[in-house]
């Protein structure tokens, strides 16, 4: 009994050993990526097909999605709310930021439980920890909190929690994901009007993001009595569910690094 005990231990030992030495020549999660890397397309592209049979969304409606996402866009990049971005970076001192390239990547699969999804693009083509992820016309993703050779992982807008400075009408704010692709707008100072469909971009206060990338909109305002701030839902900008392609804003410096 004794001789079969040591050898389970030694055997135990062993294994522990070469986990340790594997783990240090090799990056495990990038090979479970790269392995598993054409089946998690071919059932992303699946899911997305199921979804937009479920919600009933059609090529054309698809069509209109991303036209939506365009126009939405171009109203982000109006002058006032680039004249308030810079602004806000000078008044406060912010470190500079240049995009000097595009990193192009592609969604390779979803991690429903953790909010984030995970891109075919890694260290070997540049990308590092809190760069941002956006797809078409400008729209905010997230970023990239994750880095492997091949691969990353982009934590999305939504994930609970995550907590992302906004500029709404000029007016800053926070939105916080709350987990299962939603996110809400907190901490809009109840002085200032806050209405449905107002746009909300990216703030550069909080250090995490360039000014100006597109959020979504404003959806379902909340005034609650005695309350010195308002809330309200976000109507994303993007559905996690028929993005594929993504860029990845590879800056040369990261704000407040």
């Amino acid at each position: 009994m004794n001789t079969l005990a040591n050898g389970k231990i030694v055997l135990f030992l062993l294994a522990v050993i070469l986990i340790i030495i594997f783990n240090n020549f090799f990056d495990f999660k990038n090979l479970f990526y790269s392995l598993g890397e054409d089946t998690n397309i071919t059932l992303w592209q699946k899911n997305t097909e199921k979804y937009i049979f479920h919600k009933n969304k059609g090529e054309e409606n698809i069509k209109l999605i991303k036209e939506n996402q365009r126009l939405i866009s171009l109203l982000s990049e109006s002058e006032e709310i680039k004249k308030e971005n810079e602004f806000l970076r000078n008044s406060l001192n912010l470190k500079d930021y240049d995009v000097n390239e595009l990193i192009i990547g592609r969604i390779i699969t979803k991690d429903f439980l953790s909010d984030s999804v995970i891109i075919n693009i890694g260290s070997k083509r540049g990308v590092k920890e809190g760069f941002p992820v956006v797809v078409s016309n400008n729209v905010l993703l997230g970023k990239i909190v994750d880095v492997y050779p091949d691969y990353s992982r982009v934590l999305l807008l939504t994930a609970c929690d995550n907590l992302t400075d906004v500029n709404i009408n000029n007016t800053v704010a926070l939105a916080r994901g709350t987990g299962r692709d939603k996110i809400t707008i907190e901490m809009f100072p109840r002085e200032n009007e806050l209405k449905d469909d107002d746009l909300i971009v990216t703030s550069p206060l909080g250090g995490n993001y360039p000014g100006g990338l597109l959020i979504g909109k404003v959806k379902n305002v909340q005034n609650i009595d005695n309350e010195p701030f308002q809330k309200s839902d976000i109507d994303l900008a993007y559905d996690i569910y028929l993005e594929d392609r993504v860029f990845v804003l590879k800056m040369t410096s990261i704000i407040n690094d």
